[in-house]
């Protein structure tokens, strides 16, 4: 799928606004702007599957065994999800049940029901009715899976409004699994606050939590800026697998739009040239020896 000038100049508009912030220009944070800003990750298990599904012709073939993560971030007194890892019930000897054959074949979920989303947090001594909102990169099932763990709750739920047009269609039409999308992750949209957002948001209007559209990978992926007392970091998801990914401009194995995905690649590689820290999910080199929740995410 070719890319066009103007759908170019489309996907940059997010990540440019992030750019343009005045606090990016470098990757330490001023003495003078104090930032209580701290990043947890929690690991939801692993997927077992091949080089080439993570880069696109490569290594094809050779297994690549990659950690499904998902970030709490706390703000002040508040706290802030980043995706929410697999649903848990893939925990369980036949996964295919809920997944499918074809996509536990593809990526075979390695996860015990103590690594689902609500448990985890309670390492941080939270409960998801506690936090104040939810951002979900894109619908895929590692990244949504477990968004049925906010009912009950009035949390906003943010999706970028593009993803949720895209995934409500993909279960319509009956090809949802085709495209990694689960239609039981999303059987709880109306018990749910679900929020369609169009472009940048931040989250507390201080810049220190922005989430901004990184579209590619599929058509309403979104990525999220934190800006800590140690510089900025990139949540990456899915706009960058591996740092192979960035480094060699190699796209996702599984891409929506191939071109477009090649862009938040080569936009990350600036932020990186800037300072930024880029958090790439699915790298299993990157997350060797990483502090996990509850100790807070050092690089």
């Amino acid at each position: 799928m070719d890319i066009s000038r103007r759908g170019f100049l489309k996907v940059l508009g997010g990540t440019a606004a992030v750019l343009a912030l005045p606090q990016f220009k470098t990757g330490e944070t001023r003495a003078s702007d104090h930032i209580d800003a701290e990043v947890y990750v929690s690991i939801c298990g692993f997927l077992k599957t091949q080089t080439q599904y993570i880069l696109k012709d490569t290594r094809i073939g050779v297994p690549f065994d990659i950690p499904v993560p998902f970030f709490l971030i706390r703000h002040g007194g508040s706290w802030v999800a980043f995706d929410t890892g697999n649903n848990v019930a893939v925990a369980n000897k036949n996964p295919a049940e809920y997944w499918g054959e074809a996509l536990v074949k593809a990526y075979t979920p390695v996860m015990q029901p103590h690594e689902e989303f609500k448990v985890q947090i309670k390492k941080l001594g939270i409960a998801p009715k506690d936090i104040t909102c939810a951002i979900i990169s894109h619908g895929h099932l590692d990244h949504a899976g477990a968004i049925d763990n906010f009912v009950g709750t009035k949390v906003p739920i943010y999706f970028q409004k593009v993803e949720l047009e895209w995934v409500k269609q993909k279960i319509a039409d009956g090809t949802a699994k085709k495209f990694a999308y689960i239609p039981d992750d999303f059987k709880h949209m109306n018990e749910l606050n679900i929020v369609g957002i169009e472009g940048v948001l931040d989250v507390f209007g201080d810049q220190s939590v922005v989430a901004f559209p990184t579209p590619g990978h599929t058509p309403g992926h979104q990525s999220v800026l934190v800006r800590t007392e140690r510089g900025n970091m990139i949540l990456a998801q899915d706009a960058c697998y591996t740092l192979e990914n960035m480094m060699a401009s190699i796209p996702p194995g599984l891409a929506w739009n191939v071109p477009m995905s090649l862009i938040p690649l080569y936009t990350f590689k600036i932020m990186n040239a800037m300072g930024a820290h880029i958090v790439p999910p699915h790298d299993p080199d990157f997350w060797k020896n990483k502090p996990v929740a509850p100790e807070a995410f050092r690089l």
